[in-house]
């Protein structure tokens, strides 16, 4: 079996329930995994030729820098759903859909944690076929931490069972491989060359040292053979801000993060308190950076007031025990007061399949991302996409993007939008 190159990217973003990660810290307070984005090639290529004034362009050291001002294109998504699936009652029951991609045919596969099962959609939105069941024998599933497509293969990453499984678009089980054992590394993508991209996930370990004061721990990008073998770093890059303390070490109420996505020319990569973005070569050297004006946000008193108010509201809805709640408020008010600096420029962090890379507006983490700022792969800032109700982007093609919605009771629904190119 050839595996043939990918060029989906993963990433993570905070929404407003708790979705099962395993193994990552016990509690989470309505945050959700966001498995997504993927697409959106058209209307990017012209992006140079509308730049005029609005960006600077010069060579560094053999690195291109663009400075941008204002965007020079328009996204949005349609307000009608072409489908809604979920919430019908002849609907599949979903509980977490953790992962999904747009078909060539319009449709779309997801993966949904719950079930260990895979569904592929039609076009209209109704169910054409289920594969798999939790389990770890073939064709089951633990978990889907990446869907990639490639001409007529499916490449199904779980990393709970650090294997790959290769299926057709019919479902047929072609092979399974396992993963290299690489910590808190997670499938991204696949390179123009056939390397599987790691990088780092969310997972938590706890650190025993104890030092008053932030550090900014790194994590390396990988590559490694789809057929196991030799895993090089690529890189390592700034990946989370922690307080080290006596009880351990702890990102704070206002995490300060660096994220990586990959597509098949190499990775990108941007740190939420720098309103930049970094490219990198397949082989880990840097190509482009893009940095655009904005005006940090400080940590107002007001903002303060309402993010203790939407974490208690959300922490009384799961724990009835009054001690352990105002224990986890005095805690947060502690990482407040800890604190150093403005906010982030951004929570949610996504590369598509081309290399260019989506960052949502900096919210309460108990709030879903909104307004999406999208910096093209060339580095020119292109456009502002607000996508408002989806708390989870799945993936985004030049002209449909698949997201996840919830009702006022949190029960989940895949949604397919249109987006339009203006």
């Amino acid at each position: 079996m050839v595996v043939r190159a990918s060029r989906l990217g993963i990433t993570l973003v905070r929404s407003r329930i708790a979705y099962p990660l395993g193994g990552a810290q016990a509690m989470k307070i309505r945050a959700s995994l966001v498995l997504v984005l993927g697409g959106l090639a058209a209307a990017c290529s012209k992006v140079s030729e509308q730049a005029g004034s609005q960006a600077a362009v010069r060579d560094s050291a053999g690195v291109r820098v663009v400075e941008s001002a204002e965007p020079v294109g328009e996204w949005h998504a349609g307000a009608t759903p072409q489908f809604t699936l979920g919430w019908g009652p002849t609907d599949p029951t979903f509980t977490w859909l953790q992962s999904g991609r747009i078909l060539p045919d319009g449709g779309a596969l997801v993966g949904d944690f719950g079930s260990g099962s895979l569904y592929r959609i039609n076009r209209d939105g109704t169910v054409r076929d289920t594969w798999g069941r939790k389990g770890e024998g073939p064709g089951e599933y633990q978990g889907f931490s990446a869907l990639l497509l490639k001409g007529d293969t499916i490449l199904v990453s779980d990393s709970r069972l650090r294997r790959i499984t290769l299926l057709s678009f019919e479902g047929e089980l072609w092979a399974t491989r396992p993963l290299p054992s690489v910590f808190l590394q997670q499938v991204s993508s696949v390179l123009a060359n056939g390397r599987l991209l790691f990088i780092p996930g969310d997972g938590y370990a706890v650190i025993n040292e104890t030092r008053p004061e932030w550090v900014f721990e790194t994590q390396p990008i990988l590559a490694a053979d789809t057929a196991g073998g030799v895993v090089d770093t690529l890189a390592e890059l700034p990946h989370l801000r922690r307080w080290y303390a006596d009880r351990g070490a702890s990102p704070g109420p206002v995490p300060v993060k660096g994220r990586a996505g990959g597509f098949d020319g190499g990775f990108a990569w941007a740190r939420s308190d720098q309103p930049a973005v970094r490219w990198y070569d397949g082989s880990g050297r840097l190509v482009q950076i893009a940095r655009w004006r904005e005006e940090p946000k400080e940590l107002s008193a007001d903002w303060r007031r309402r993010a203790v108010a939407r974490y208690e509201e959300a922490l009384r809805s799961q724990v009835s025990d009054e001690a352990r709640v105002d224990a986890q408020l005095r805690a947060l008010e502690e990482g407040f007061d800890r604190h150093a600096g403005p906010l982030p420029f951004w929570s949610g962090f996504f590369v598509d399949k081309v290399g260019n890379v989506w960052l949502s507006e900096y919210a309460l983490s108990a709030e879903p991302p909104g307004r999406w700022r999208v910096v093209a792969r060339d580095g020119f800032f292109h456009s502002w996409v607000d996508l408002p109700g989806l708390i989870a982007v799945l993936d985004i093609t030049s002209d449909r993007i698949l997201g996840v919605r919830f009702d006022e009771l949190d029960i989940p629904a895949l949604v397919m939008l249109e987006l339009i190119s203006e």
